[in-house]
């Protein structure tokens, strides 16, 4: 079966759509075959989608796909930055996310952020909610992540500009794929942050800004690519954000924690019975499965785009080479095929049985960290935000009448008052 050449363009769905993009395109199909894989045309080129752990095998299989080229740059730099990790392959992506790996995933060093992270929540509790003053959890985890990011990376600066730099990545990602105002805001802070990271390069080679051993700023120094060469000052700017941003964007995830919570009341009692009895809010695993259903059930990537390395078939169509492969992320976390009863939010899933590790989980990725694209900090991600529900779920508070709706139209989304608190007390 080759790939047709579709006429109909599906660029404009994708925008109008969203998260809805992807059902929308195997629900208008009569092949028996499409809950897998959708021939569309996309970009004015023909493309294939694909979802579930058939497509993840196919999208994680660097000998077929690759990330050079994938993305349109207009989005591609505005989000991860020209030249950085997430467009490159082969050894060149090795090498590179060696950094990443090394900054991320070191236990004692994840622990240290953890901690921190725990005080600055505790910090903004008590010195902001509890003492009278309402406001969104997701504003709130922007600037406790923010900061305690930047601090963990080597980021040193006053609260004011942390806070500035915290907010200013944040709404990177929130208009990186939005038509209309928000995407303009997010090409400027782009610039600005880029900016401000490569003023700050330059002051630490020139040994003007103080460097923590050891810490992503240093890491990020001292890196080396598959040539032999260090990163530019621009390039290793950018790639350092690639480490604070990720992080940031949590927040998204943080509202939709306070949400789950406030609509799954059951959980927020069983967790906050979890935390007296540990005595800590870190690594809670009734709170770390809540997290990991959290990232599942709630729209945050919806696809990812590769380009075919040669002439392939799969699940009958054929791709010719240079073509985009498009793997469907908010379908295969819903995929009935691989979930039982999907569109229900339930932790149990993650409670013991092993799902975490399966290979159609995938909301930071597939593969293997250290040779795939599986996000590195996906460690720091899930610590932080079952943290920041074992921290909500030991707090009384209401809620003020308020949006608590999401928009599946806009990518990404998070509620869109953000989950404000009011009359917030320790239990």
């Amino acid at each position: 079966m080759a790939l047709p050449a579709l006429v109909n363009d599906k660029t404009p769905d994708l925008l109008r759509l969203g998260y809805r993009f992807t059902d929308r395109l195997r629900a208008d199909s009569d092949d028996p075959r499409a809950p897998s894989r959708v021939p569309l045309r996309l970009l004015g080129e023909d493309a294939l989608l694909v979802r579930g752990a058939e497509g993840v095998r196919l999208f994680y299989d660097d000998t077929a796909i690759k990330r050079d080229g994938a993305l349109p740059t207009l989005f591609s730099g505005g989000l991860f930055g020209k030249g950085s990790v997430h467009g490159l392959d082969d050894e060149a992506h090795l090498v590179r996310k060696q950094l990443f790996v090394r900054a991320a995933m070191d236990d004692d060093a994840v622990a240290t952020l953890m901690a921190d992270a725990r005080d600055a929540w505790g910090r903004h509790i008590d010195n902001v909610w509890t003492a009278g003053w309402e406001g969104s959890v997701y504003d709130a985890a922007v600037e406790v992540y923010g900061r305690s990011i930047l601090r963990w990376a080597g980021v040193r600066t006053d609260d004011v500009t942390a806070t500035r730099l915290a907010r200013d990545e944040a709404l990177i990602v929130d208009g990186f794929a939005v038509v209309g105002p928000a995407f303009v805001l997010s090409k400027l802070k782009r610039r600005q942050c880029d900016a401000w990271f490569t003023h700050l390069i330059r002051r630490a080679r020139a040994g003007t800004y103080p460097v923590r051993e050891s810490s992503a700023l240093d890491l990020v120094l001292q890196h080396t690519d598959a040539d032999g060469q260090p990163l530019s000052d621009h390039l290793a700017a950018v790639e350092l954000q690639n480490v604070i941003r990720p992080t940031i964007a949590v927040a998204r995830f943080a509202a939709f924690a306070a949400l789950a919570l406030h609509t799954y009341p059951e959980w927020r009692g069983r967790i906050s019975d979890e935390v007296v009895e540990r005595g800590s809010t870190i690594d809670a695993p009734v709170a770390v499965a809540f997290a990991e259903e959290v990232r599942r059930y709630f729209p945050f990537v919806p696809l990812l785009p590769g380009v075919a390395r040669r002439d392939l078939t799969h699940e009958g169509v054929h791709v010719a080479k240079g073509q985009r492969v498009l793997l469907d992320f908010y379908g295969t976390l819903h995929d009935q095929r691989h979930w039982d009863t999907p569109d229900r939010f339930d932790p149990h899933r993650f409670l013991g049985t092993g799902e975490v590790f399966a290979e159609y989980f995938i909301p930071q990725g597939g593969g293997e960290v250290e040779t795939g694209h599986r996000c590195p900090g996906e460690k720091v991600a899930v610590g932080l935000l079952a943290l920041t529900v074992a921290e909500l779920a030991r707090l009384d508070y209401e809620l003020p009448p308020q949006d608590l709706s999401y928009e599946m139209t806009r990518m990404p989304t998070a509620p869109r008052d953000g989950v404000v608190l009011a009359r917030v007390r320790r239990r």
